[in-house]
């Protein structure tokens, strides 16, 4: 039996990813926001492995490139320096886009903060 599901719109799609769809279209139904985010992580995680070794060593080389590790701070060039608090994969943003857009869920700074609480592992500064 094959493992591939032709949609409508003629998109190859596997049963995996059908379901998937519709695991998070009941998690969106039922639930608040931070439960798709959640399941969202859990598939980029388990889709993208190389993204996530990539992430833990860029990760590793923001943090010793800090001056400041607890609040993140790093030399932005000549005497300017900037906070680094967090890295968000484009790849995860991309996903959490087709599920939210900028009015269900604005990006801002309160978003951020939580997300690097619920998910330490994208974390830079030990302080957000």
């Amino acid at each position: 039996m094959s493992n591939i599901f032709i949609a409508e719109n003629g998109k190859i799609r596997t049963y995996e990813d059908v379901e998937l769809v519709e695991d998070i279209s009941k998690i969106r139904g039922n639930k608040d926001h931070w439960a798709v985010i959640d399941k969202l992580v859990e598939v980029w995680a388990k889709k993208a492995p190389d993204d996530v070794e990539a992430m833990q060593i860029n990760l590793e080389q923001y943090r010793e490139a800090q001056t400041d590790k607890k609040f993140g701070q790093t030399q932005g060039g000549g005497d300017q320096e900037r906070r680094f608090t967090l890295s968000f994969p484009k790849t995860l943003m991309m996903m959490i886009r087709t599920q939210y857009n900028t009015d269900e869920l604005p990006m801002d700074s309160k978003f951020y903060k939580e997300f690097a609480k619920r998910y330490p592992f994208f974390k830079v500064a030990q302080k957000v």
